[in-house]
């Protein structure tokens, strides 16, 4: 087989060759030397030294890993105790809200703690004090017509209308009157209301 190649690519060659035996040359001549010297001694003095210099290297890296290694630590510890510490106050949220549901479910199924109001309560009137006034529209007994008299019962304070008055109008308009300038508090029974 015939290879034609040009004379650049030769020159190229050439070159390249020279070269490697020029590196050949020195990495010979280099053991050569590494070799007398370490016959006659030479190395010897140096040879400690290079090594002393050589440990406190390690000793750098080995100082620079362990503090590597402390802070990675440190850091995995803290975002540990931090994750930790979210994990529980969720979990503390959580359990206050189940319960804060469960008693809110309680009140909602038990209805509304309120006063008895009493027969034949036809409106009741939030006082000032946060009472109650009833209005109470009562089957009028001597009435054949079946005609109602109402009047009205303080919660709070106790009054009462002693006479009642077949018009719903008037009734109402007294209650709330009363309503509107009775201070008394209600008792505890009812003011969760």
């Amino acid at each position: 087989m015939l290879t034609i190649t040009t004379t650049r690519t030769l020159a190229a060659l050439r070159q390249r060759a020279k070269q490697a035996e020029g590196d050949l040359a020195d990495a010979t001549r280099q053991l050569e030397e590494f070799q007398q010297r370490s016959e006659t001694g030479q190395d010897q003095p140096q040879l400690p030294a290079y090594v002393a210099a050589l440990r406190e290297e390690l000793e750098a890296a080995h100082q620079l890993a362990d503090e590597a290694m402390a802070s990675e630590a440190r850091t995995k510890s803290a975002s540990e105790v931090m994750r930790l510490d979210a994990t529980k106050r969720l979990a503390a949220q959580q359990r206050t809200i189940a319960e804060l549901r469960a008693e809110l479910e309680q009140a909602c199924a038990a209805g509304p703690a309120g006063p008895e109001l009493p027969e034949h309560t036809a409106l009741a009137f939030r006082t000032l004090g946060g009472s109650l006034v009833a209005l109470i529209a009562q089957p009028d007994d001597n009435s054949v017509s079946g005609r109602l008299n109402y009047s009205h019962r303080c919660l709070g304070c106790g009054d009462e209308a002693v006479v009642g008055t077949h018009h719903a109008d008037n009734a109402r308009r007294r209650a709330n009157e009363h309503a509107a300038e009775c201070r008394a508090i209600p008792s505890a029974a009812f003011t969760r209301i």
